[in-house]
């Protein structure tokens, strides 16, 4: 009978020891119990808790099983669980074989296990436990599920029915190597690695915090491609971006790559102590560090000595003291110092890439002007009829109700003028509601007077007589029902404002934006007269016979006591600039000058009248919008070839002290500390440990037993969508033990005995059977082992949101595979940003190829991340843990986002244009999407589906036209919407089919 193998300490009796007692017998002395340390050996047998070779006589092993509650441990009190028989059989056996001692198994120098030389090495360590379980491995999955889970896992893209087919025919030996080898020197590989690093690397185009102010280092993010793609070694990645500055003659792309660390949150908020910011920015980089290179959770100890981890708080602010003497004063914005000057080369790409398309549009343009003239003419002709019998420019509105938040008394006469009366509150808002029997509304006039009842005869009943009107409200109601829905302003002018910079009070325009620390105010002088606004309206308001308007004006300025006194409210349906501006209106004219017909207008008031006439008319609108944007994009991406500042490190002349922060506070000054990195890690001695340079090359030392472990867990995960250790944040006694730790530590020596290259780890690990086997899964297997930990099976698992979008884009071939350049706003339900930024910053989604780059051009602001990315790290922190989401709304949005329906339409069409007849088109359909032919009940349903949809939207062909008109119109004109329509739905219910999000 084989003898049982020895406890292993590291693997068996260390997870127990932290887990039960280390929270208050280990290494943070604040928190220690009875002065009792088991995390060291000599102090566990000095104390006899400890005494080898005799269980019976170790107090540990009679606390962990004795009857007694009250000297049971751990005690009841830590809500911990009692050791189980099983865990207390392990401490007796490995006490009485004498307690042998070590550290914990990711302290270890990874050691490369020797090998039979006819298995490659992950199947080794894979199918060697499975033989141990008696466990059979899956087959090896479909050449095409091959394909697509590799091109997937290499380039975050699909492969292309050319790709699929083409490998699909080379049976050839080492095909598959040369399809590694192929999908690895793609460009695309670098944007697939970034999206992984920028999440770690907390990379966002806003500083985050209230102000969430755009920032420019967006350069950074694309030498962070390159690095990828030019497959530069890790250990030269992590020594640029930890002390690039710090190199001989460093290059400028060497000091850019130090942003890495200049990547967190600043906060810019004025009440804030800028030295208190600056801490926070140098723990952040500690802890970031932490998590990327060694797996640990070092911001455990800003506070106090780790409660399971051999790291002390001491330790903590000897890593602080690398990141300390960053000439940075703790600013926001353009205050967050030291920054780059550095020109993209990619910039002036995307610059003429906008200028072609804004060229593109202007020929469309000019036609669509030309073609509304002739429209005009006859919309002319019936506004000279109708003004002949009188014009009307303002409805006075009569009030329904009228309502003041605080109190005061409103009252209105026949006039329509609104007299206050009664209190008069430092602050207040006033409601009114009203009816209009205006068909649609476009503009609303505010009138303010001044009433002789007014403090000096002036506008208010406040102490200056003077008012600040802080924001307007407008809303609709349908009467006898509680639903309210807002109605958005694009305008407001005035006849007169107090000149006002930056947020103050004085311009109207300042009214639209929820910010009640500015507003619409008037200078001394201007108190004694009566004054105007207009507020326009972005779309026109189309009101129903039983709906009601509600405007509201706040008063909620910081000075308070300045509420108007009286005014008056109209609305107009006149759009354009009517509404833009207190000149007369052009019908207003029109009605003076008594013109017979249209031709007796000419001129001025004819040009008015045509740009008014513009306004309405549906075809110019949405091409002038298209060119409007496209010129907006221009003039956005001129601004992007110009020098961009980008946040970098650079030492200060005189270092700072760095001192351990008593319980972490900012301010608390504890001991002096020096530089140093963790003796617990790799002890390195002071000469060899005093610069960041020094702490970057000590993370990739060839001992240091962390770094090459965390890295080839990460590129493991890459391509499995889990890692050996399933905690990728913490390697320490907290965290998970690697499901195969031979294989992991395998992959650490691999990864650093060649030169730390990741393209070949990553191809080490996709040559191996176990990573193109099947991830059909029996009931059996299923239930014993869930999580897939034993890689019986290929994973299946939904793929990131960001993949999803690109590859419906790549599908339907509008991707646009530019590499790097200025971020881009992909598509996005309107509104998102306007609650959170009080109309501060607007979202407008990029024009034209922008639209179609990858997701990781999209930008990114902190307080609102890209919506469609349902389980992406929220880069205000660190995160490497892999976020799935399993919320029915990605499939809401899988469905009616506008980038999946464009991408739909576009299939649909490419499909259409190339195949008939149906069986022909629903064959293609799966070949582009899923990569393989249909089977005969999947072709059946297809079919079926498509003749549904083609006979509904032959019968309704303006839901058909809805249906298509998505995005933007850069498809060929199709000559049939209703065939186009169906096609479109069934692409998308292909495209929405489980296999089509799931990696295989």
């Amino acid at each position: 009978m084989e003898a049982a193998k020895p406890v292993s300490f590291s693997r068996e009796v260390l997870p127990i020891l932290s887990d039960k007692c280390f929270s208050c017998h280990g290494p943070d002395e604040s928190h220690r119990k009875a002065d009792l340390r088991l995390d060291l050996r000599d102090e566990a047998i000095k104390s006899e808790a400890i005494v080898p070779g005799d269980a019976g006589q170790s107090e540990v092993l009679a606390r962990v099983a004795t009857k007694d509650l009250d000297d049971l441990m751990p005690p009841g009190e830590s809500h911990k669980k009692p050791l189980t028989s099983q865990q207390i059989g392990t401490l007796r056996r490995w006490i009485n074989e004498g307690a042998v001692w070590g550290k914990h198994w990711s302290f270890e120098k990874p050691v490369r296990a020797k090998l039979p030389g006819d298995i490659h090495p992950v199947d080794f360590f894979v199918r060697s436990r499975l033989e141990e379980l008696g466990i059979d491995p899956a087959p090896t999955a479909d050449r095409h599920t091959q394909r697509r889970r590799l091109s997937f896992g290499i380039t975050g893209l699909p492969p292309s029915p050319a790709e699929s087919d083409a490998f699909g025919r080379d049976n050839s030996p080492g095909a598959w190597e040369r399809e590694i080898d192929r999908l690895l020197s793609s460009k695309h590989f670098g944007e697939r690695m970034a999206m992984w690093w920028l999440d770690a690397a907390r990379y966002a185009d806003t500083d985050g915090y209230q102000g969430d102010r755009t920032r420019e280092n967006w350069p950074w993010r694309d030498w962070v491609i390159d690095a990828f793609n030019q497959n530069m070694p890790f250990d030269q990645f992590t020594i640029e971006q930890f002390a690039g500055d710090l190199l001989p003659k460093a290059t400028p792309e060497q000091k850019l790559a130090t942003c890495f660390h200049r990547n967190h949150m600043t906060n810019g908020e004025g009440g804030r102590d800028p030295e208190e910011s600056r801490i926070d920015y140098v723990i952040d980089r500690v802890n970031t560090m932490g998590t990327v290179w060694l797996g640990l959770t070092l911001g455990c100890t800003q506070c106090h000595s780790h409660k399971f981890d051999p790291i002390s708080h001491k330790d903590y602010y000897r890593l602080f003291a690398y990141f300390n003497s960053i000439d940075e004063s703790g600013g926001a914005g353009t205050g967050a110092k030291p920054a780059l000057k550095y020109r993209s080369p990619y910039a002036a790409r995307a610059l003429k890439e906008a200028e072609e398309y804004q060229k593109q549009l202007k020929p469309i343009l000019d036609s669509e002007r030309a073609a509304a003239e002739t429209r005009f003419e006859g919309w002319l002709e019936k506004q000279v009829q109708n003004v002949a019998e009188g014009f009307t420019p303002w409805q006075v509105l009569q009030a329904r109700k009228l309502h003041s938040v605080e109190g005061t008394e409103l009252n209105q006469d026949s006039a329509g003028v609104v007299a206050v009366s009664g209190l008069n509150p430092f602050q207040d808002d006033y409601h009114l509601r009203a009816g209009t029997d205006l068909k649609r509304v476009t503009g609303i006039r505010l009138e303010i007077f001044p009433h002789e009842s007014h403090t000096g005869g002036g506008l208010s009943r406040g102490a200056s007589g003077n008012f600040i009107l802080t924001d307007v409200k407008l809303m609709v109601q349908q009467i006898g029902c509680s639903e309210v829905r807002d109605v958005e302003f694009s305008s407001a002018v005035a006849d007169v404002e107090k000149q006002a910079k930056g947020r103050n009070y004085g311009n109207i325009r300042d009214t639209l934006d929820d910010d009640p620390r500015n507003g619409w105010t008037l200078a001394d002088e201007e108190l004694n007269k009566a004054h105007t606004g207009v507020f326009a309206l972005a779309e026109p308001l189309e009101l129903a016979e039983n709906e009601e308007l509600i405007f509201v004006m706040l008063h909620r300025s910081t000075a308070g006591d300045s509420n108007i006194g009286r005014f008056r409210l109209s609305v107009t349906d006149q759009a354009g600039a009517s509404v833009r501006s207190l000149k007369p209106m052009p019908m207003t004219q029109l009605t003076g000058l008594k013109a017979k017909d249209a031709a007796a207008v000419s001129g001025n008031l004819r040009k008015s009248l045509f740009e008014q006439f513009l306004v309405d008319d549906r075809g110019w609108l949405r091409k002038k919008a298209a060119y409007d944007s496209a010129s907006a994009q221009v003039s956005e991406f001129k601004k992007a070839i110009l020098d961009q500042r980008v946040m970098i490190l650079g030492e200060l002349k005189k270092p700072r002290d760095s001192h351990v922060l008593v319980r972490g506070v900012w301010d608390a000054k504890g001991e002096q500390v020096k530089r140093g990195v963790l003796p617990a890690v790799l002890a390195r001695p002071a000469d060899k440990s005093g610069t960041r340079l020094d702490l970057a090359k000590w993370l990739v030392a060839d001992n240091n037993p962390l770094t090459a472990r965390v890295i080839a867990n990460h590129m493991w995960t890459l391509l499995f969508g889990a890692g050996l250790v399933r905690t990728p944040d913490d390697f320490g006694l907290q965290g998970e033990q690697p499901t195969h730790p031979g294989l992991l530590d395998w992959l650490a020596r691999e990864l650093m005995d060649n030169g730390w290259d990741l393209k070949h780890l990553l191809k080490v690990i996709a040559t191996s059977e176990t990573y193109r086997q099947s991830s059909v899964v029996s009931a059996g297997l299923l239930e014993r082992d869930p999580e897939n930990r034993l890689l019986a099976r290929a994973p299946r698992f939904r793929l990131p949101s960001w993949m999803l979008r690109d590859s419906a884009l790549k599908t339907a071939g509008i991707l646009n595979p530019a590499i790097g350049g200025p971020p881009i706003r992909p598509y996005q339900p309107p509104g998102i940003w306007k609650e959170i930024f009080m109309g501060r910053f607007t979202y407008k989604p990029s024009v034209g190829p922008a639209q179609y780059r990858r997701t990781i051009y999209a930008f990114w602001r902190r307080s609102s991340a890209p919506t469609f990315l349902f389980d992406s790290a929220q880069r205000r922190v660190c995160e490497v843990n892999t976020r799935r989401t399993n919320t029915p709304l990605q499939a809401l949005t899988l469905m009616n986002d506008l980038s999946m329906l464009e991408a739909s339409r576009q299939i649909a069409a490419n499909v259409w244009a190339e195949h008939a007849p149906d069986n022909a088109r629903i064959n293609a359909l799966f070949r582009t999407i899923l990569s393989r032919a249909p089977s005969k009940p999947e072709r059946t349903v297809a079919i079926r589906e498509l003749k549904r949809a083609r006979a509904h939207y032959l019968s309704q062909p303006e839901e058909a036209l809805t249906f298509i008109d998505r995005g933007q119109t850069l498809l060929a004109e199709f000559d049939n919407v209703s065939e186009l329509a169906a096609g479109m739905l069934v692409a998308s219910m292909i495209l929405n089919l489980d296999e089509a999000m799931t990696h295989e």
